[in-house]
């Protein structure tokens, strides 16, 4: 093979290019966010709700201003929306009807003689019909920081965070999307409860707790809890467990796999950099054990990690040490195949993304990132990134018809244009994501057979594979190019 030396111009521009688009492209967004991104989730609508409440601004929470804006990607639009409470430091989920239920907040901040914030009992449910918060009862336990995460059965169960007093709660409890249940311990094998744990439901209506978390020990071991007979099971085997405050965990796709992969981490406190170290743990084993992963390519804690429709993993974002510690930010991403076990480099985000940041997949396949406070500012631009399934220069797959309303293991006809060049089809949940953390977001594999006038789709029966809601249909072709999301109700 020749040398680049040996390469005429308009081949060395070819290869160039050949090279950027294997790395896809980052792109700052022409309007930056107008509200702090603290949380940020996709509505079933396309848009995306960007809640502030207070922003970690002391002066905005003072003078009860709190804010929330949702962005119109297609448009490049925002619309503000009253927001009645301190939602800074919530945590939320998606009802099965596509509203958002938004729990706990921000009730004061830090004092003199006390440096924890102090949570709130208040809930409110956002609609997205409306563009607005409805108010929900107020949940039994006051949290902030606490993790929000749907049951098969649609039920939100809802775990630990700062209550009124500051003081850390292990209490749980569950919405049922008109009332809360009493509320209950957690299991004596779960002696310390981290702030927003990472918490995945698997296939047998358990939760895992990964070890990831914010403002965490490793006190707490992963382990899998059954909530019905409220036993724990301890998961051995994490590297570097006293390093996951501002980790990230991922229940690997396809979700019927049922392998969690963890991912970077360190401490927040600032008494240690970040890891670069990763472990996954394949939750379908009867005794399962963590074992390590592939390193990423620099240490990092505050990663984000999306859920590609290719079935692939991006993380983006982070720091090699702590707020505590003065950020020091990572410019850097990668690419996780499950397949392989691998990372594959992709290009370098050019906005620093820390504390407080965000990354979400779009309808159309690509993803955006928010927010990020390093010290004495808060970073409102938006930044996107265009995987290389984007810049392929081929025409991408397009759904043409299909269903909005779907069931457990029935079977619907889409209508495609490539319908014997597909591969796959998939149901991706929109994100919901904060603070590093996203305990709904899953893809789950459809089975497909050829039609012809495109393919068949079938669910699969079982919901704590699929808890209800909406999710973003993709199907893909045999080059990894997805179409654009076809939005789907699954009941």
């Amino acid at each position: 093979m020749r040398g680049v030396r040996g390469l005429g111009l308009a081949a060395l521009l070819a290869l160039v290019a050949t090279v950027g688009a294997a790395c896809g492209s980052w792109q700052v967004n022409s309007s930056p966010s107008p509200v702090n991104a603290i949380h940020v989730a996709l509505l079933h609508t396309g848009k995306v709700l960007l809640v502030a409440g207070s922003g970690a601004n002391k002066a905005d929470f003072q003078a009860g201003t709190f804010r929330t804006s949702i962005w119109d990607p297609e448009s490049n639009t925002f619309q503000a929306v009253s927001t009645p409470w301190d939602a800074f430091c919530s945590g939320h989920a998606f009802l099965p009807d596509g509203r958002l239920l938004v729990a706990g907040g921000t009730s004061d901040y830090p004092t003199d003689t006390n440096l924890n914030y102090a949570g709130t009992k208040q809930a409110f449910i956002f609609d997205p019909e409306q563009s607005k918060y409805v108010a929900a009862p107020d949940s039994a336990v006051a949290r902030w920081y606490p993790t929000v995460v749907e049951l098969g059965d649609g039920r939100l169960f809802t775990l630990g965070g700062f209550n009124e007093n500051r003081v850390r709660t292990r209490n749980n409890e569950i919405f049922d999307g008109t009332q809360w249940s009493p509320s209950q311990p957690a299991p004596a094998g779960m002696p310390f409860t981290p702030t927003y744990p990472a918490l995945h439901l698997l296939r047998d209506g358990r939760l895992f707790y990964s070890g990831a978390n914010v403002l965490g020990t490793s006190s707490t071991p992963p382990g899998i809890w059954d909530i019905n007979a409220n036993t724990y099971q301890k998961v051995p085997g994490i590297t570097k467990p006293s390093l996951r405050d501002e980790s990230m965990s991922v229940l690997l796709p396809p979700a019927q796999d049922q392998r969690v992969l963890i991912m970077g981490g360190g401490k927040t406190d600032g008494s240690a950099a970040a890891t670069d170290t990763t472990s996954i743990v394949d939750l379908k084993q009867p005794a399962p054990a963590y074992v390590p992963g592939p390193s990423l390519d620099t240490p990092k804690m505050y990663v984000s990690a999306v859920i590609l429709p290719d079935s692939t993993v991006l993380e983006t974002g982070g720091a090699l040490t702590s707020v505590k510690a003065g950020f020091s930010p990572v410019y850097s991403a990668q690419i996780f195949d499950p397949k392989t076990d691998t990372w594959s480099k992709v290009a370098d985000p050019t906005v620093p993304r820390v504390y407080h940041s965000a990354a979400i997949l779009l309808p159309d396949g690509r993803v955006a990132t928010f927010g990020g406070n390093p010290v004495g500012s808060f970073e409102m631009r938006i930044e996107i990134f265009t995987p290389a399934y984007l810049q392929t220069g081929t025409p991408r797959p397009t759904i043409t018809s299909g269903p909005t309303e779907v069931t457990y293991g029935g079977s619907y006809p889409l209508g495609t244009t490539q319908n014997t060049a597909l591969t796959s089809a998939v149901l991706v949940r929109p994100a919901a994501v904060t603070h590093s953390s996203d305990s709904n977001q899953r893809l789950v594999k459809l089975g497909m057979t050829p039609t012809a006038n495109g393919v068949s789709v079938t669910v699969p029966a079982g919901s704590n594979l699929t808890p209800p809601g909406w999710y973003m249909l993709f199907v893909v072709d045999r080059d990894g190019v997805p179409s654009v999301a076809h939005w789907v109700h699954v009941t």
